[in-house]
């Protein structure tokens, strides 16, 4: 069976939500030990690193089975072009340059299905793709600021939601790719990814406060899952 490694970026702290890699999120864990513990489940996953310039998990980080590597605080602000931080962190990794490597986030907590995502990974770099990306499918109606429609027209040639051009959202869940392609493009995504297709449920992402509670909620009860 073939095997992917996987790299955590976690900064020490976040603009939008305080902690929010390490805080308590779901079963007394927090989002980045949830993240650790569904790709530990993985018979697909060969190593994981943690990318972090918050020395202090170090030890948590050893003892979950992974193996940390520390990022200057130079690497871990919204100053440097995140190319430059994209190429540091995997350019830090002790894997060869042809290995198979995924970069995965933590904010989107309600997405599980690692063993199927890294399945049809390896099966579309087998045949047609270089890559992979996770995406959700976006199906609404949108108009710049000056009031110019992008993907539709207004007047009788608006049409039906249904027969819209379907567009993706990236998720920011998971990139997947040869290390040597983050390199060259000194960026996450491939020239020729598979988007493989997530519902809303799953691409939550947390990006501030009302997000953090939301997915905290849906998590617990897993109420609109059934629908996702």
């Amino acid at each position: 069976m073939k095997k992917i490694n996987i790299i955590i970026p976690v900064k020490k702290t976040s603009d939008r939500v305080k902690n929010k890699n390490f805080r308590k999120f779901y079963k007394n864990k927090s989002l980045f030990e949830l993240l650790i513990e569904k790709l530990k489940k993985s018979n697909f996953v060969k190593n994981i690193y943690i990318s972090s310039n918050k020395k202090s998990i170090e030890k948590k980080v050893n003892s979950l089975g992974c193996e940390f590597i520390y990022r200057e605080d130079k690497y871990c602000n919204n100053v440097i072009p995140w190319s430059e931080m994209i190429y540091h962190t995997v350019n830090a990794l002790p894997i060869n340059s042809n290995e198979d490597l995924a970069w995965c986030h933590t904010t989107t907590p309600l997405f599980d299905s690692y063993d199927d995502v890294f399945s049809k990974y390896f099966l579309k770099t087998k045949k047609t793709n270089d890559g992979l990306v996770i995406v959700s499918t976006f199906n609404e109606f949108i108009v710049n600021e000056n009031k110019k429609p992008i993907n539709y027209s207004w007047g009788p040639w608006h049409q039906y939601s249904q027969k819209l051009e379907k567009l993706y959202t990236i998720t920011g869940t998971m990139f997947a790719t040869k290390k040597i392609n983050f390199l060259k493009n000194r960026y996450v995504i491939s020239n020729n990814p598979y988007f493989y297709e997530i519902s809303r449920y799953e691409s939550l992402d947390i990006d501030d406060n009302y997000d953090f509670e939301l997915a905290r909620l849906l998590i617990k009860n897993k109420i609109l899952k059934k629908y996702a």
